[in-house]
């Protein structure tokens, strides 16, 4: 239910006539231009805004060498994960296995597990200790990689006031997470191994140091780019011929409508004017 906009009185939902019922003045007509004004001021302040969103991805990805860097390293973070983590070779009297452990490896094997019987596992006095020591070692190395994934995706809005908190939770979260990962797979080979010796052996691959050392350099260049302070180079956007930063001080952002645009129309006015003023001097 809308509201005459000269005398406030509520319209019926059956009201169809083009004129207030109460004051008689055309609902259509009534203060087109001004209506018109506030359409403008309103649809430049969204397009300033976006225009500062689309300025901040921008510097996101390659408005410095530095923020170049950091997108080739987050990229180097995901591609370590295809490097070789771990290694497991079981040998008996009827078969002899070696799996190589990297990421497409630990999604075949997590997606082809037996739930039921690894949790059965749990509670064996013999190797139960040693698969509790492997499930914790494949989560955290899976919350790794989902570290490096958002690092990847969110790395657009590196340059978003909160771009920096956000980058290096990512990265310290991706490197304890491998460090624990590799810590909890020595567990299990170093419990497993005394239960069948000479049956199982295992190690911890090199790419799951490289992991972490990855994260770390994402970390490091993430620091260097907020010590160096590159600033974000915005697209100059204006709101009446009035400069968009000039407009949010003077007046703040907010969603104007005709009284609100009435009540600081005359200050409007007046930057208007000083601001083609020094057009015309320049």
């Amino acid at each position: 239910m809308a509201n005459c906009p000269k005398c406030g009185k509520k319209l019926g939902l059956l009201s169809f006539k083009p004129e207030c019922p109460n004051c008689g003045v055309n609902l259509l007509y009534y203060k087109i231009e001004e209506r018109l004004e506030v359409d403008a001021i309103n649809a430049e302040l969204e397009h300033a805004k976006t225009q500062q969103r689309i300025d901040r991805v921008k510097n996101a990805i390659f408005g410095s060498p530095f923020a170049i860097v950091r997108l080739v390293l987050i990229l180097l973070i995901v591609g370590t994960f295809f490097l070789p983590l771990a290694t497991l070779h079981t040998v008996g009297p009827l078969f002899d296995d070696s799996v190589t452990f990297n990421a497409l490896e630990i999604y075949n094997k997590v997606s082809a597990m037996d739930f039921d019987g690894l949790f059965a596992m749990f509670g064996s006095p013999l190797l139960g200790k040693a698969f509790i020591f492997l499930a914790v070692s494949m989560v955290t190395i899976i919350l790794a990689v989902l570290m490096a994934l958002l690092s990847l995706i969110l790395s657009i809005l590196s340059s978003s006031p909160k771009g920096f908190i956000r980058n290096m939770f990512f990265a310290i979260f991706g490197m304890v997470s491998t460090a624990a990962s590799i810590v909890c797979y020595s567990l299990f080979i170093k419990n497993i191994t005394p239960v069948f010796p000479g049956l199982v052996e295992g190690s911890v691959g090199f790419g799951a140091y490289c992991v972490i050392v990855a994260f770390a350099l994402v970390a490091a260049i993430n620091i260097i780019i907020k010590v160096k302070g590159i600033n974000v180079k915005y697209k100059q956007s204006y709101i009446d011929s009035v400069p968009y930063e000039v407009f949010v001080e003077k007046f703040g952002i907010k969603k104007y409508d005709l009284q609100a645009v009435e009540a600081i129309k005359g200050d409007l006015e007046a930057l208007n004017a000083e601001y083609k003023k020094d057009e015309k001097t320049a």
